[in-house]
Protein backbone atom coordinates (compact mmCIF):
# COMPACT_ATOMS: atom_id res chain seq x y z
CA UNK A 1 0.00 0.00 0.00
CA UNK A 2 0.92 3.55 -0.98
CA UNK A 3 1.84 6.36 1.48
CA UNK A 4 -0.45 8.86 1.61
CA UNK A 5 1.19 11.59 -0.28
CA UNK A 6 2.03 9.48 -3.36
CA UNK A 7 -1.64 9.64 -4.48
CA UNK A 8 -3.67 12.72 -5.34
CA UNK A 9 -7.11 13.50 -3.11
CA UNK A 10 -10.03 11.87 -4.86
CA UNK A 11 -12.55 15.11 -5.22
CA UNK A 12 -15.98 13.86 -6.50
CA UNK A 13 -18.46 15.90 -4.80
CA UNK A 14 -22.19 14.97 -5.58
CA UNK A 15 -24.45 16.94 -3.18
CA UNK A 16 -25.58 14.37 -2.15
CA UNK A 17 -26.75 13.73 1.83
CA UNK A 18 -23.97 12.05 3.77
CA UNK A 19 -25.57 8.92 4.36
CA UNK A 20 -26.89 8.25 1.12
CA UNK A 21 -23.60 9.40 -1.24
CA UNK A 22 -21.77 6.48 1.37
CA UNK A 23 -23.84 3.49 0.34
CA UNK A 24 -22.88 5.09 -3.12
CA UNK A 25 -19.55 4.06 -2.64
CA UNK A 26 -19.47 1.16 -5.24
CA UNK A 27 -21.38 3.21 -7.92
CA UNK A 28 -18.77 4.12 -10.48
CA UNK A 29 -17.43 2.40 -13.23
CA UNK A 30 -14.49 1.72 -11.58
CA UNK A 31 -16.44 0.00 -8.48
CA UNK A 32 -18.75 -1.98 -10.71
CA UNK A 33 -15.55 -3.47 -13.14
CA UNK A 34 -13.69 -4.58 -9.34
CA UNK A 35 -16.73 -6.45 -7.95
CA UNK A 36 -17.09 -7.84 -11.86
CA UNK A 37 -13.40 -9.25 -11.57
CA UNK A 38 -14.30 -10.71 -8.09
CA UNK A 39 -17.24 -12.35 -8.73
CA UNK A 40 -15.50 -13.80 -12.34
CA UNK A 41 -12.93 -15.12 -10.36
CA UNK A 42 -15.29 -16.54 -7.41
CA UNK A 43 -17.17 -18.29 -11.17
CA UNK A 44 -13.63 -19.93 -11.73
CA UNK A 45 -13.65 -21.43 -8.30
CA UNK A 46 -17.30 -22.74 -8.50
CA UNK A 47 -16.69 -24.46 -12.19
CA UNK A 48 -13.17 -26.22 -10.72
CA UNK A 49 -14.45 -27.11 -7.45
CA UNK A 50 -17.07 -29.11 -9.88
CA UNK A 51 -15.20 -30.80 -11.63
CA UNK A 52 -12.95 -31.59 -9.35
CA UNK A 53 -13.48 -35.26 -8.51
CA UNK A 54 -12.37 -35.20 -12.42
CA UNK A 55 -9.39 -32.93 -12.49
CA UNK A 56 -7.84 -35.31 -9.09
CA UNK A 57 -5.38 -33.24 -7.10
CA UNK A 58 -4.46 -30.92 -9.94
CA UNK A 59 -8.07 -29.60 -10.00
CA UNK A 60 -7.55 -29.32 -5.76
CA UNK A 61 -4.61 -27.62 -6.26
CA UNK A 62 -6.09 -24.94 -9.05
CA UNK A 63 -8.96 -24.30 -7.06
CA UNK A 64 -6.68 -23.17 -3.82
CA UNK A 65 -4.49 -20.85 -5.91
CA UNK A 66 -7.77 -19.20 -7.84
CA UNK A 67 -8.96 -18.99 -4.33
CA UNK A 68 -6.36 -17.20 -2.95
CA UNK A 69 -5.70 -14.76 -5.56
CA UNK A 70 -9.04 -14.32 -5.44
CA UNK A 71 -8.96 -13.79 -1.53
CA UNK A 72 -5.93 -11.55 -1.86
CA UNK A 73 -7.62 -9.29 -4.87
CA UNK A 74 -10.78 -8.63 -2.34
CA UNK A 75 -8.35 -7.91 0.37
CA UNK A 76 -5.61 -5.68 -1.36
CA UNK A 77 -8.66 -3.53 -3.39
CA UNK A 78 -10.45 -3.33 0.18
CA UNK A 79 -7.43 -1.98 1.79
CA UNK A 80 -7.18 0.73 -1.39
CA UNK A 81 -10.81 1.44 -0.87
CA UNK A 82 -9.77 2.49 2.63
CA UNK A 83 -7.23 4.17 1.61
CA UNK A 84 -8.70 6.07 -0.76
CA UNK A 85 -11.68 7.24 1.57
CA UNK A 86 -8.92 8.34 3.87
CA UNK A 87 -7.76 10.80 1.85
CA UNK A 88 -11.73 11.91 0.99
CA UNK A 89 -12.71 10.05 -2.11
CA UNK A 90 -16.24 9.34 -2.67
CA UNK A 91 -16.43 6.88 -4.92
CA UNK A 92 -14.30 3.50 -5.65
CA UNK A 93 -11.17 3.87 -7.81
CA UNK A 94 -9.46 1.96 -10.15
CA UNK A 95 -6.15 0.47 -9.33
CA UNK A 96 -4.44 -0.64 -12.20
CA UNK A 97 -1.99 2.26 -13.35
CA UNK A 98 -0.14 3.08 -11.93
CA UNK A 99 -0.09 1.20 -8.92
CA UNK A 100 -1.01 -2.45 -10.20
CA UNK A 101 -0.28 -4.77 -7.26
CA UNK A 102 1.54 -7.72 -7.52
CA UNK A 103 1.07 -11.41 -6.03
CA UNK A 104 3.58 -9.74 -3.24
CA UNK A 105 1.27 -7.03 -2.68
CA UNK A 106 -2.09 -9.16 -2.70
CA UNK A 107 -0.78 -11.58 0.08
CA UNK A 108 0.36 -9.44 2.04
CA UNK A 109 -2.99 -7.26 2.50
CA UNK A 110 -4.24 -10.22 3.08
CA UNK A 111 -1.98 -11.77 5.53
CA UNK A 112 -2.28 -8.01 7.29
CA UNK A 113 -6.02 -8.75 7.64
CA UNK A 114 -6.00 -12.32 8.59
CA UNK A 115 -3.63 -10.98 11.30
CA UNK A 116 -6.17 -8.32 12.38
CA UNK A 117 -9.10 -10.84 12.63
CA UNK A 118 -6.75 -13.02 14.62
CA UNK A 119 -5.67 -10.41 17.29
CA UNK A 120 -9.21 -9.00 17.66
CA UNK A 121 -10.72 -12.97 18.07
CA UNK A 122 -8.03 -14.56 19.58
CA UNK A 123 -9.62 -14.54 22.87
CA UNK A 124 -13.05 -16.37 21.59
CA UNK A 125 -10.95 -18.93 20.16
CA UNK A 126 -8.91 -19.30 23.39
CA UNK A 127 -12.51 -19.38 25.49
CA UNK A 128 -13.78 -22.22 23.43
CA UNK A 129 -10.92 -24.36 23.51
CA UNK A 130 -11.10 -24.58 27.05
CA UNK A 131 -14.99 -24.89 27.47
CA UNK A 132 -16.02 -25.94 24.37
CA UNK A 133 -19.27 -24.22 24.65
CA UNK A 134 -20.92 -21.75 22.70
CA UNK A 135 -22.88 -19.79 25.02
CA UNK A 136 -23.51 -16.37 26.43
CA UNK A 137 -19.87 -15.69 27.54
CA UNK A 138 -18.91 -16.45 23.81
CA UNK A 139 -20.82 -14.40 22.02
CA UNK A 140 -19.89 -11.51 24.38
CA UNK A 141 -16.36 -12.55 23.74
CA UNK A 142 -17.18 -12.23 20.34
CA UNK A 143 -19.11 -8.68 20.55
CA UNK A 144 -15.94 -7.69 21.83
CA UNK A 145 -13.66 -8.77 18.85
CA UNK A 146 -15.81 -7.21 16.56
CA UNK A 147 -16.25 -3.82 18.97
CA UNK A 148 -12.12 -3.90 18.23
CA UNK A 149 -12.10 -4.64 14.70
CA UNK A 150 -12.78 -1.77 12.38
CA UNK A 151 -10.49 0.51 14.44
CA UNK A 152 -7.62 -2.45 14.30
CA UNK A 153 -8.08 -2.75 10.04
CA UNK A 154 -7.88 0.83 9.95
CA UNK A 155 -4.97 1.27 11.76
CA UNK A 156 -3.52 -1.63 9.79
CA UNK A 157 -4.15 -0.53 6.45
CA UNK A 158 -3.16 2.88 6.66
CA UNK A 159 0.10 1.92 8.64
CA UNK A 160 0.70 -0.95 6.27
CA UNK A 161 2.63 -2.62 8.82
CA UNK A 162 2.00 -5.39 11.65
CA UNK A 163 2.96 -2.96 14.22
CA UNK A 164 -0.14 -1.33 13.94
CA UNK A 165 -1.15 -4.42 16.05
CA UNK A 166 -0.56 -2.56 18.69
CA UNK A 167 -3.29 -2.95 21.73
CA UNK A 168 -1.83 0.94 22.97
CA UNK A 169 -2.47 2.40 19.69
CA UNK A 170 -5.96 0.85 19.26
CA UNK A 171 -7.45 1.27 22.29
CA UNK A 172 -5.94 5.01 22.86
CA UNK A 173 -7.31 5.47 19.23
CA UNK A 174 -10.87 4.35 20.01
CA UNK A 175 -10.93 6.50 23.40
CA UNK A 176 -10.12 9.59 21.28
CA UNK A 177 -13.03 8.90 19.18
CA UNK A 178 -15.41 6.54 21.28
CA UNK A 179 -18.58 8.80 20.77
CA UNK A 180 -18.26 8.43 16.77
CA UNK A 181 -16.56 5.19 16.76
CA UNK A 182 -19.61 3.79 18.91
CA UNK A 183 -21.96 5.01 15.89
CA UNK A 184 -19.49 3.54 13.42
CA UNK A 185 -20.07 0.53 15.20
CA UNK A 186 -23.70 0.96 15.39
CA UNK A 187 -23.60 1.44 11.08
CA UNK A 188 -21.49 -1.84 10.76
CA UNK A 189 -24.49 -3.55 12.91
CA UNK A 190 -27.06 -2.28 10.46
CA UNK A 191 -25.23 -3.58 7.80
CA UNK A 192 -25.01 -7.00 9.32
CA UNK A 193 -28.94 -6.44 9.70
CA UNK A 194 -29.45 -5.62 5.93
CA UNK A 195 -26.94 -8.91 5.34
CA UNK A 196 -29.16 -11.56 7.52
CA UNK A 197 -32.38 -10.00 5.91
CA UNK A 198 -31.13 -10.87 2.40
CA UNK A 199 -30.12 -14.87 3.42
CA UNK A 200 -33.86 -15.21 5.05
CA UNK A 201 -35.26 -13.78 2.27
CA UNK A 202 -33.21 -15.02 -0.46
CA UNK A 203 -32.63 -18.71 0.67
CA UNK A 204 -30.41 -21.06 -1.26
CA UNK A 205 -30.89 -20.84 -4.55
CA UNK A 206 -28.24 -20.20 -7.46
CA UNK A 207 -29.90 -16.85 -8.36
CA UNK A 208 -29.09 -16.34 -4.43
CA UNK A 209 -25.63 -17.37 -4.19
CA UNK A 210 -25.02 -14.52 -7.77
CA UNK A 211 -27.18 -11.97 -5.78
CA UNK A 212 -25.05 -12.88 -2.28
CA UNK A 213 -21.78 -12.44 -3.77
CA UNK A 214 -22.30 -9.42 -5.31
CA UNK A 215 -24.17 -8.09 -2.35
CA UNK A 216 -21.56 -8.88 -0.34
CA UNK A 217 -18.94 -7.69 -2.42
CA UNK A 218 -20.83 -4.22 -2.69
CA UNK A 219 -21.29 -3.96 1.07
CA UNK A 220 -17.64 -5.02 1.92
CA UNK A 221 -16.74 -1.77 -0.73
CA UNK A 222 -18.88 0.25 1.69
CA UNK A 223 -17.78 -0.65 4.66
CA UNK A 224 -14.30 0.54 3.66
CA UNK A 225 -15.39 3.48 2.62
CA UNK A 226 -16.74 3.99 5.89
CA UNK A 227 -13.74 2.98 7.66
CA UNK A 228 -11.59 5.41 5.53
CA UNK A 229 -14.03 8.29 5.51
CA UNK A 230 -13.73 7.95 9.57
CA UNK A 231 -9.84 8.68 9.63
CA UNK A 232 -11.12 11.47 6.94
CA UNK A 233 -13.13 12.84 9.41
CA UNK A 234 -11.38 12.01 12.87
CA UNK A 235 -7.75 12.62 11.37
CA UNK A 236 -7.04 15.48 14.31
CA UNK A 237 -8.06 13.35 16.79
CA UNK A 238 -6.33 10.40 15.67
CA UNK A 239 -3.25 12.10 16.28
CA UNK A 240 -1.52 9.18 13.51
CA UNK A 241 0.45 11.84 11.63
CA UNK A 242 -0.01 9.68 8.46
Amino acid sequence: MKTLEEEPLSNNESGLPGFIDVLLYPVSLNGIIQIGICLFLYGIVGVIIRFVHVLGRLGALLALIVYLVLAGYVAYYFGYCIFDSSRGGKRARDIWAPHAPDMGALFSQLALIIASVTLCFLHVGIYYGFTRRIDLPFWLLCGLGAFFLPMTLLAVVLFDTSGALNPVLIIGSIVRTFVSYCGLILSFCAFGGLIGLAVWTLGRSLLFRVLWSAAALYLLLVAAHMLGRFYWLHKDKLEWDL
